[in-house]
């Protein structure tokens, strides 16, 4: 059985609207109030009570840094006492500037900034998308980002995920308009904010087979890097790479965490750095194969955002669904990357009308990807549920598309929501 509407899809649209209005001005805008300057339990016996905990940890690690303190040890480096900034210093000089106003101000400037770059993102995305299915991304879009528990949980953090994913999906889009130099920029600039960025090459490089991708990428992050050295010490960067990075390898068992390698205790850092490094080889041999199976020209994104073919759609997004499964720390938070992601997912699908048991799967990891985790067994890892299903879908998607099929672009789309 298919799924059929019977609402007038202007009707559907409009509604949709004026849903995500109501609940956005009644629902979702006091409750990112009260996230926002709520001070958690564990920060109230600090000396100030502490809001944005890990904007603080930016925060921080700026202030440090204008003092000539190494930022990522509170004290010796010998006795690995470190702090909470686990990035690489490229961008300390940014955040050194940030340190320079209150604290309060700081936080709102930076919320500001992630807020902006979602929106400047967003608009970018409906410029760039099909005509055909514009309305139902948009009102997906809109839903979706509104019903984000994750997008919550960072606001209350101050983490910076909703900065990295404009970044990442305004380099996608750059990608797929032919400006290759300026997307392997914005996935160097991301990296080099939080290096998990740098494992979309699998994508560009192993699935696309665009080594000239991967030259822009090394040449661009390499400048990247020397212009910092102009105020960053060179040490930072072996401190981070040789002692932080490893250790943020290890990942956490703590429950926030939505990533596989948090049922593998911290202590045994080797297996969980052996499990992520086995599913991410896993992924790039799959992407191998995958580059092999496609021809050419199913596997190169056109142009607009949601053209016939879905291909190269899916595996950038298995790509971003990978990292957040096998990363060593991937907070609740961190899943605010998929939410755009979703609705062009949810556009696609409800175009084409599948059948209703195969959409309510793809709703139901969407739904979880999304959802508030609790510190219950079970409810403490719904995200990376939702992340696995959605993952094995596209897997099993991906393996059985016809590689000889090619779409009817003739042929008219069916009625979009």
């Amino acid at each position: 059985m298919r799924l059929r509407f019977t609402l007038n899809q202007q009707w559907v649209f409009v509604l949709a609207i004026i849903l995500a209005m109501v609940i956005g001005w009644n629902y979702w805008l006091p409750m990112a109030e009260d996230l926002y300057n709520l001070v958690t339990p564990a920060d109230e016996n600090r000396q100030y009570p502490l809001r944005n905990v890990d904007f603080f940890a930016y925060y921080n690690a700026g202030t440090r840094f204008e003092k000539d303190d190494n930022p990522y040890f509170y004290g010796y480096p010998e006795l690995g006492d470190f702090s909470d900034y686990i990035y690489p210093p490229t961008m300390l000089p940014a955040f050194g500037l940030l340190s320079r106003m209150a604290y309060d101000q700081a936080r709102l400037f930076w919320l500001g900034l992630n807020m902006f770059s979602y929106l400047f993102c967003f608009c970018f995305l409906l410029v760039a998308v099909r005509r055909e299915i514009l309305q139902t991304f948009f009102t997906s879009g809109l839903l979706l980002t509104i019903a984000s528990f994750p997008l919550l949980m960072h606001i209350h953090n101050g983490q910076s995920d909703v900065l990295i994913i404009s970044i990442m999906l305004l380099g996608y889009l750059a990608y797929i308009k032919r400006f290759k130099s300026l997307s392997a920029c914005l996935f160097a600039l991301a990296t080099l904010i939080k290096v998990s960025p740098v494992l979309f090459l699998i994508f560009f490089v192993v699935f696309l087979r665009d080594y000239r991708f991967l030259l822009y990428f090394f040449l661009w992050s390499i400048g990247l890097m020397l212009v910092s050295l102009l105020v960053v010490p060179f040490q930072l960067y072996l401190n981070y790479f040789f002692q932080v990075l490893p250790e943020v390898g290890k990942g956490t068992s703590n429950w926030l965490n939505q990533s596989i390698v948090k049922f593998f205790p911290s202590s045994q850092g080797f297996l969980a750095q052996t499990i992520s490094l086995a599913g991410l080889g896993l992924f790039g041999w799959f992407a191998w194969w995958l580059g092999r199976r496609y021809p050419k020209d199913q596997r190169d994104p056109s142009g607009t955002l949601g053209e016939v073919h879905t291909i190269s759609e899916a595996v950038f997004f298995l790509n971003m669904l990978i990292i957040l499964i096998f990363a060593g720390k991937a907070w609740s938070m961190t899943y605010v990357w998929v939410i755009l992601p979703s609705a062009l997912l949810v556009a696609r699908l409800l175009e084409s009308q599948p059948q209703s048991w195969f959409l309510a799967i793809v709703g139901f990891g969407i739904f979880l990807m999304l959802s508030k985790v609790y510190g219950y067994p079970g409810l403490d890892s719904l995200n990376l549920w939702g992340s696995l299903i959605l993952s094995t879908v596209l897997i099993i998607g991906l393996a059985k598309i016809d590689k000889n099929a090619r779409p009817n672009i003739n042929q008219p789309s069916p009625r979009r929501l």
